[in-house]
């Protein structure tokens, strides 16, 4: 049977669709927030779009439309952000599982770009493949913590807005980037997770945490090469484990 090469099915027609290998999907999952006064408003959603983008085409596996709106109760004070009812996130991203498995995808990889999602989509996710007749697997990956951690160790100052996230900015989509508009900001967290506004107004005086300044494209690029390449090997690892095997070779040399 002949493939179609697909990064992302929005571009794709309904009968390529037919045609494309639907072993895995890989799902971005964003927000709409503020990050300082430097970084889009849509950052958590890029830089897993990115990062999804660059291993499907190591996969050769389909990559759907990210989901840019989360769950932000920290940063709703500051303006440009989109808070979602978490209730409304978990229904949304459990019903685009359902229907990842209704059109034949048996491994969903969910990547998720914002701590405040991750509640809501890791209930989703068990939930939608413990229902009665069930059959597909999710992986729900928080990328910051998951992906490119051998490289963690270039940020001195990592944070919300801060040295890493905004280094991995800089060498996805640098014309995004108003560096002249970073900063640093010390924010001092509790020793546990503590759920409170008081709280969070405290540590995101500035909807920034970490140094901004101390940010560079090449440590981005570090970070996001890793980034892909351990999502390429968790995937072929999870389809092992899974006893899965894809429709066609993985990596395979597409000339």
């Amino acid at each position: 049977m002949k493939y179609v090469i697909v990064m992302e099915i929005k571009d794709i027609t309904g009968k390529e669709f037919e045609s494309v290998d639907k072993t895995v999907a890989l799902l971005p999952v964003g927000s709409i927030e503020r990050h300082g006064d430097h970084l889009p408003l849509g950052t958590d959603g890029e830089l897993p779009s990115f990062i999804a983008r660059e291993a499907g085409k190591r996969l050769g596996c389909i990559v759907l439309p990210t989901v840019w709106y989360g769950s932000c109760n920290a940063m709703r004070p500051f303006p440009g952000t989109f808070d979602l009812d978490q209730d409304a996130l978990y229904k949304y991203i459990a019903s685009i599982i359902t229907e990842a498995e209704r059109n034949g995808i048996r491994l969903l990889v969910i990547l998720n770009g914002h701590g405040g999602n991750a509640t809501p989509v890791q209930m989703a996710a068990r939930a939608a493949t413990h229902r009665d007749g069930a059959g597909m697997a999710v992986v729900a990956l928080d990328w910051w913590k998951e992906l490119g951690t051998s490289k963690l160790q270039l940020f001195k100052a990592p944070g919300h807005a801060g040295e890493d996230e905004t280094s991995a900015m800089l060498a996805i989509a640098g014309g995004k980037v108003k560096v002249g508009d970073a900063i640093r900001f010390d924010a001092e967290y509790p020793r546990a997770r503590v759920y409170s506004k008081a709280i969070d107004r405290r540590i995101y005086q500035r909807a920034l945490t970490g140094d901004a300044t101390a940010a560079n494209e090449d440590s981005g690029k570090e970070l996001m090469a890793a980034a892909v390449e351990d999502l390429v090997s968790l995937v072929k690892e999870t389809l092992k484990a899974l006893g899965i095997t894809a429709e066609r070779k993985l990596d395979r040399d597409r000339r």
